[in-house]
């Protein structure tokens, strides 16, 4: 599969290199080029602009911070259309205890409002950037969540959280992204506020 990355930071370039690895080409998009050169020598990987990312991918991933999400969508929109989105974004308030969106409402719904033409799907934002190396804690496997409104974006996106070494798990429609969302502010008080550190995950037991 042909993999866009909009934002090549801690979790969009790790992820861009995990799918990399697993046979799919990448294409990151990134204001460096300093960082642009470094990534584009890695295997199955190219990288440039933005807008060059957003026209090579079938699925694109977001991986920008949320006061530049809306700004550079907008722009793309038109290279965006009819392609799976993976959104990962938190609309995190400056204290980063609450979300800066109306409770009515999730980061994830506001992203297909933008896009109306294209298939997002929430997922990965529950996921801490230095568990995507290790998701595998003494053979136990952390789970990915994901929901979106089209079925078959879902399948993709699923396939490639295997692919990333996480259990997908699929939540429903994209409403369900308000509360993916907030289980980011319970992550980040359990991993910092009280202290138990970057290495968490969340993990969905079933009988």
């Amino acid at each position: 599969m042909n993999i866009g990355i909009l934002g090549a930071g801690n979790m969009g370039g790790t992820l861009g290199k995990l799918w990399a690895q697993k046979g799919n080409e990448v294409f990151f998009g990134t204001r460096s080029p300093e960082k642009a050169l470094e990534l584009s020598k890695l295997v199955n990987t190219r990288a440039g602009s933005y807008e060059d990312a957003a026209k090579f991918g079938d699925a694109i991933f977001i991986g920008t911070p949320w006061s530049a999400t809306e700004a550079m969508l907008k722009d793309l929109s038109k290279y965006l259309a009819g392609k799976i989105i993976i959104d990962c974004t938190n609309a995190l308030a400056a204290d980063f205890l609450s979300l800066s969106i109306p409770p009515s409402i999730s980061a994830g719904e506001l992203i297909q409002s933008w896009l109306p033409e294209s298939k997002v799907v929430k997922a990965y934002n529950t996921i801490g950037a230095k568990v995507l190396l290790n998701p595998n804690y003494d053979g136990t496997i952390a789970t990915g969540f994901y929901c979106g409104n089209d079925t078959g974006a879902k399948k993709i996106v699923a396939e490639l959280i295997t692919q990333s070494g996480f259990e997908p798990v699929d939540c429903g429609d994209l409403k369900q992204a308000r509360n993916l969302e907030a289980m980011t502010l319970l992550f980040l008080n359990l991993a910092f506020k009280q202290g138990m550190g970057g290495q968490i995950a969340f993990k969905l037991l079933k009988r």
